[in-house]
């Protein structure tokens, strides 16, 4: 206990003072620090080193202005006493005073260049400052004086981390486990700077060490979360961020990425959830609204969608990503101007993306702007919806040059009915006087051989020595400068082989009405049940007949109707599509969803009625029943997305009346 004031007489040392005013202070006992030490001071000479523990007192009860007051008492006693040019720094720091607090460490420095705290707290202060060079040097000359000094090593960790030094970084983490094998968060440390030189498998490592030590640490689960989904492991990812939320419910940034990892596994339902949550704590995150608006969109609910991406691009008009979906979902409600202007802020923002500029490519050729349209679509090669090289950069043609007497390398890309819809244009090139080779499937060659010119179907790529140019198929259009007005060969251009006719027609009823028909396209959202023909096939005049191959056969088993089918006869030698041909051409008309076998059919000549999703693909345009691919064909669009009840009752209307 301190003694009483009458016991502060002339036995008393200073020094036995001054330690009973350390140990009041020590146990907490402020007020009663300042108050002895008042009295001590009314009757005895100033003390520098009291004046030094009352502005520790002081500070410690955030007087500051009495604080500095004490500290300058005790300077002015004692000029060279550098432990209060060391206090007084510390409560410029405090103060985020960091010039005063830099020139107050380095005074007490220069009085005692082995004060380890002054040196450290100089370093931390400049680091604070935004003076990392100067921080590492004086952190530097720290270990020279004491390489073992633990935090030392700690904050060069961090600071090398922070200023993308990561080898440093990494070395002086290491020193700290070195000293210490368990210290505070350096695990954690390791785990985020081999994250960032994408050393996932190692940063997962490091992650897991600090959850060993301690077991509370949502951050590290968190973190954890993160690396595992850069590594594809969507599922212990989840886990992950699932147990930090267990240890803090309030962290709602791993609801974000819950949500990221649902929309990866396409439930968009509980992705949307997860972004919810997200943001009650985060109301302005353009992101996330983004997140949502994408999880509506595969959804197919358009309107959320939009709605969403509208938000995400209140709280951030510059997020290219909104407006390019808002791009993409506008495309899909039809709403081809709102697109158009969609994707060209999102160009304004991100001028050569890709993506946005081939989007923007199909919007124009959905609208018939086939010029720019096809312009803007030589971007697919670098889609990743798309696979196809462009052509080498030595073979391009311009679509001036004359190609008389030149060697024209064509190749095929994506599906068949793309090559058989734009394999019309290697007429256009052998009008040119090109020579031409074509590179496509084997199975197609048979089928292709009938177009009324001399064309070298091949296989595989040729000897480029022996070519001037090359591009892939649906480059042509492109370079062909095609629009509206001069899309060729509008009308028959593949012909069918001439005795698989006669075979197929004995198998058919030649007294009927006979109607081809397709259901099933690649994708289910341009496809229709089998059983929307049901009415149609019941008017006494109708022969359907199944053109449909393939796992979607197994659906002719499942109606109550009459339908011909060859299952199992049809091109089953090898070449796509000669028997398909020859029964179209022995049919009166063909009834089909947006497939390979429209544009047969279409090329071939023959009476088409395509019957299509309210937004179809690009080559179909909107608003309009004829197409100016193929002259023969109609096209019937459904205006109900989910019901194709509508448009097949109009179909039934005029065969019945026999409208056709």
């Amino acid at each position: 206990m301190l003694a009483s004031d009458k016991q502060f007489d002339k036995s008393n040392t200073f020094d036995d003072f001054l330690e009973q005013i350390i140990n009041l202070y020590n146990d907490g006992k402020f007020k009663k620090v300042i108050f002895c030490s008042n009295k001590y001071l009314e009757k005895n000479p100033p003390s520098h080193k009291l004046y030094n523990i009352l502005g520790i007192t002081y500070n410690k009860l955030n007087n500051s202005k009495l604080a500095f007051d004490s500290y300058s008492k005790a300077i002015n006693i004692e000029p060279n006493f550098a432990v209060s040019y060391f206090n007084l720094g510390l409560l410029f720091h405090e103060q985020n005073s960091f010039d005063h607090a830099i020139e107050n460490y380095k005074k007490a420095i220069s009085l005692n260049p082995n004060y380890i705290d002054a040196i450290f707290n100089l370093a931390s202060v400049l680091k604070e400052n935004g003076q990392d060079k100067q921080a590492i040097n004086v952190y530097r000359s720290l270990l020279k004086k004491d390489y073992n000094h633990i935090d030392t090593h700690y904050n060069l960790g961090v600071i090398f981390k922070e200023i993308n030094r990561f080898s440093s970084s990494i070395f002086h983490f290491n020193e700290v486990l070195k000293i210490k094998s368990k210290y505070i968060d350096t695990f954690l440390n390791l785990g985020t700077v081999y994250q960032k030189i994408k050393n996932f498998e190692k940063a997962i490592y490091f992650y897991s060490l600090e959850c060993k030590i301690n077991e509370n640490n949502y951050m590290a689960y968190y973190l954890m979360g993160n690396a595992y989904i850069e590594i594809g492991d969507l599922q212990t990812a989840y886990q992950k961020f699932q147990k930090a939320l267990q240890i803090n419910p309030k962290f709602f940034n791993a609801f974000k990425y819950l949500g990221y990892i649902k929309q990866k596994e396409e439930d968009h339902t509980l992705a949307i959830q997860f972004f919810k949550k997200f943001l009650k704590i985060n109301p302005a995150c353009s992101e996330t609204y983004n997140n949502i608006g994408f999880s509506f969109e595969e959804k197919k609910e358009f309107v959320k969608a939009l709605n969403y991406y509208k938000n995400s691009l209140k709280y951030d008009p510059v997020n290219y990503l909104a407006h390019h979906n808002m791009g993409n979902v506008l495309q899909k409600l039809g709403e081809l101007d709102g697109a158009i202007n969609s994707y060209e802020k999102a160009l304004k923002i991100c001028p050569n993306n890709d993506e946005t500029l081939l989007n923007y490519g199909c919007t124009n050729l959905r609208k018939g702007f086939l010029k720019i349209g096809f312009k803007m679509y030589e971007n697919r090669f670098y889609s990743k919806e798309f696979i196809c090289n462009p052509p080498k950069e030595n073979l391009m043609w311009d679509g001036k040059k004359s190609l008389k007497g030149k060697h024209f390398f064509v190749y095929d890309e994506q599906g068949f009915g793309d090559i058989i819809q734009f394999s019309r244009y290697l007429i256009l090139l052998k009008e040119r006087g090109a020579k031409v080779t074509f590179k496509v499937r084997k199975d197609l060659h048979k089928l292709l051989s009938t177009i009324k010119i001399d064309i070298n179907l091949i296989s595989n790529y040729p000897n480029y020595k022996e070519i001037d140019f090359e591009s892939p198929l649906l480059s042509l259009p492109y370079l062909l400068a095609t629009d509206l007005t001069n899309i060729p060969i509008q009308q028959r251009y593949i012909f069918a082989n001439e005795k698989k006719i006669t075979y197929w027609k004995k198998q058919l009823n030649n007294k009927k009405l006979k109607i081809g028909v397709n259901w099933y396209g690649s994708k289910d959202d341009k496809s229709f049940k089998l059983n929307n023909f049901k009415k149609i096939a019941e008017l006494p005049n109708v022969q359907l007949i199944s053109l449909q191959k393939g796992e979607s056969e197994k659906d002719l088993k499942k109606v109550d109707f009459p339908i011909k089918s060859f299952e199992g006869e049809i091109d089953n030698d090898g070449d796509a599509f000669v028997d398909t041909a020859a029964i179209i051409v022995n049919c009166d008309l063909i009834i089909t969803c947006d497939t390979s076998i429209a544009h047969l059919s279409g090329a071939l000549g023959k009476k088409t009625w395509i019957v299509l999703k309210k937004i179809p693909d690009w080559r179909w345009m909107l608003n309009r029943s004829d197409t100016p691919w193929y002259k023969n064909a109609i096209l019937f669009r459904n205006t109900n997305i989910k019901n194709w009840k509508p448009v097949f009752d109009k179909i039934y209307k005029k065969i019945k009346n026999n409208d056709i």
